[in-house]
């Protein structure tokens, strides 16, 4: 949490009608007394009698699915199953229906006027400053929707926003919480330190060693040589040698080069065979009595030799042990309970990361959150240090700015969080009914 709020210290931008459980990874559902039994046809469920026909539903699954791919981009499906994505759709919607009705048994109400008000200020529909009886009609036609649909959809928004007020009135933040919170987010605290550097270690790398690494990983010391032929060759005599012929031809007209390799294709430089059979084609298919051939053209490459890359490997070697006897060294420091000599002086997070730079942000989250007297052994982006707390966190002086917007970011939190203990009371109240076969 604490991570959080330094990373972002702002407001939940969430339309008042978006509730956190529609932000799909860890969705789960309470639907209420009803359970997943009851609609059936087009009706997706119902709440409290209500119906949520297939039409609402498909509009709000195409809604929140625009608004995955604009955050996560193309990858979104990967990240999100359609299945969940239609478990929020319909999440967002039962929470609609729930406020709304409890909108309407309060009496809370909304006028002509401020609809018309709502609609006249979207600048989508604005022309030259202006709302634009045209761009509304236009809006309605690419949308599919009538004027009295989109109007209710609005009366509905400010029926909600006006329920959301309410809420918003209720959460405060006391001194105590705003200071607490302060010390834990940008306090100080003093480190008893040993580092463990790779540029302490000299590593001798031997022939042998050098070899070894380059044969082991020659791939990484490949060469590009230009576009080259390559031919396979299927015996006849192998089973089903004409399919296997025919699969290989079609890979590699559609230029499926890396699953061409799985046939081991070997580089041509016979001069005539290319200007007989090959004929300057990009790939081609011919057999003889014994054999079928596919030829295919694709980017050659070379080995560099090993005297060329040698320095680079022992760079690396040198490197790589050098860091291993690093951490040897700070794990024997640890085991036999030695005491760090060197201290700092109060230092907060980003303050730390400039000064050691460990490489997982996380370790100076438990490092200044831990006890004091607690050993920590960081992974140091040029090596290891071990660490100690030796202070409690302390905070000098309180910044005005970082306090007005910590406090915006506790009450938009309180905020939230009453508002989805608002719903969830509802929903204990509801009777909420699913029509299963939407969500299989």
């Amino acid at each position: 949490m604490l991570s959080k709020i330094r990373k972002n210290m702002r407001a939940f931008s969430l339309p008042l009608w978006i509730v956190a459980a529609s932000f799909v990874g860890t969705i789960f559902l309470v639907w209420g007394k009803g359970s997943l039994t009851g609609p059936s046809g087009s009706e997706v469920a119902t709440v409290n009698g209500e119906p949520i026909d297939l039409i609402e539903f498909n509009r709000e699954y195409n809604q929140l699915t625009n608004q995955l791919q604009q955050q996560f981009g193309e990858n979104y499906r990967k990240l999100f199953p359609d299945k969940e994505i239609k478990i929020a759709a319909l999440q967002r919607l039962i929470n609609r229906k729930l406020v709304l009705e409890e909108a309407k048994k309060e009496g809370i109400q909304v006028s002509d006027w401020a609809v018309a008000k709502r609609i006249r200020s979207f600048p989508f529909l604005q022309k030259d400053g202006k709302f634009s009886e045209e761009l509304y009609k236009e809006f309605l036609k690419a949308n599919r929707l009538s004027p009295k649909v989109f109007e209710d959809k609005i009366r509905e928004d400010l029926l909600i926003e006006k329920i959301m007020a309410v809420i918003d009135k209720a959460p405060s933040v006391t001194t105590f919480e705003l200071q607490n919170l302060y010390r834990k987010t940008f306090g100080k605290r003093e480190f008893k330190y040993k580092l463990f550097l790779k540029k302490d270690y000299k590593p001798s790398i031997s022939e042998k060693e050098l070899r070894e690494f380059y044969r082991e990983n020659i791939s990484q010391f490949k060469e590009k040589t230009g576009k080259k032929y390559f031919l396979i060759k299927i015996p006849k005599s192998q089973k089903d040698s004409e399919g296997l012929a025919r699969k290989v031809y079609n890979l590699a007209k559609l230029g499926k080069v890396e699953k061409l390799n799985d046939f081991h294709p070997q580089q041509v430089n016979d001069k005539k065979l290319i200007s007989e059979k090959f004929k300057d084609k990009n790939f081609g298919f011919y057999s003889d009595e014994s054999n079928y051939y596919v030829f295919f053209k694709k980017e050659g490459e070379k080995a560099k030799p090993f005297e060329t890359v040698k320095k680079d490997i022992e760079k690396t070697l040198k490197e790589k042990k050098a860091v291993e006897l690093a951490k040897k060294s700070a794990e024997e420091f640890l085991k036999k309970g030695l005491e760090p000599k060197e201290k700092t002086k109060p230092l907060d997070r980003d303050q730390f990361f400039e000064m050691f730079k460990p490489i997982n942000p996380q370790e100076i989250e438990n490092i200044f959150s831990s006890k004091k007297g607690k050993r920590f052994l960081l992974v140091l982006t040029n090596g290891y240090g071990i660490f100690e707390p030796i202070t409690d966190l302390k905070v000098e002086k309180m910044e005005k700015e970082k306090i007005e917007k910590l406090k915006q970011f506790i009450l938009d939190a309180k905020k939230q969080s009453d508002y989805q203990n608002f719903l969830n009371l509802l929903r204990q109240k509801a009777n909420i009914k699913v029509n299963e076969k939407f969500f299989k």
